[in-house]
């Protein structure tokens, strides 16, 4: 992922709305309003660029569990630092009603990335597919269609830091179809007005290239 190769050192960041309100965010509308707060609020503390990686479900399959993680140039930050950079995200992220509630125990998670394996190690998981069981998410299925799981924010002109391996080419394969680019051709791709059964999709022997995409061969 060309931006991602631009941020060393990093910071890593996970945003999870609190099980009681994740039904909010079956809503697409919903998802874009806490999307764009997060990015307003990263900005406003001086955050000039970054990437959004966006799942849906967390590490039971079966249960919706909307997060983002974030990448950002970060550094360490010191236990009041760290304290206080979650305490003012909370406040520009979250209605009041939502801190009245939950207060502190709204858990923003943070962990420094300061080297090149640490951030390819933070890529891989963002970009694992989480939404992997379609029978009865079939609404959901309908919700996320065509929404792009990766977001952007800032100016990406600076020279790569460090380059994926050989191993890493799932990451730019992403990166092309996030942007509607055949990973092989590069030529626009042509999505199918309603989901394939993933029953049949795997009847094909697919492989995985990350992010829920599969290349059929």
């Amino acid at each position: 992922m060309p931006e991602a190769q631009q941020l060393l050192p990093a910071a890593y960041l996970v945003i999870r709305p609190p099980n009681k309100i994740q039904p909010f965010y079956l809503n697409r509308r919903e998802r874009r309003r806490l999307i764009k707060a997060v990015i307003n609020a990263l900005k406003s503390l001086g955050y000039r660029r970054g990437l959004i990686l966006i799942h849906f479900f967390g590490d039971d399959p079966t249960k919706y569990a909307f997060h983002l993680n974030i990448l950002v140039d970060g550094g360490w930050l010191e236990p009041e630092e760290l304290d206080q950079l979650k305490r003012k995200l909370r406040r520009l992220i979250y209605p009041r009603s939502v801190i009245r509630e939950w207060g502190d125990k709204l858990d923003i998670f943070y962990e420094y990335l300061p080297t090149q394996g640490q951030v390819y190690h933070a890529l891989e998981y963002c970009t694992r597919p989480t939404f992997t069981q379609f029978d009865g998410n079939e609404h959901l299925a309908d919700s996320i269609r065509g929404e792009h799981t990766i977001r952007r924010w800032g100016r990406w002109d600076k020279a790569s830091k460090w380059q994926l391996a050989e191993s890493g080419k799932k990451l730019q394969s992403l990166v092309s179809l996030e942007k509607g680019k055949c990973p092989i051709c590069a030529k626009p791709v042509k999505w199918n007005k309603r989901p394939i059964p993933f029953v049949l999709v795997l009847m094909e022997e697919p492989v995985d290239i990350g992010g829920g995409y599969y290349l059929l061969p």
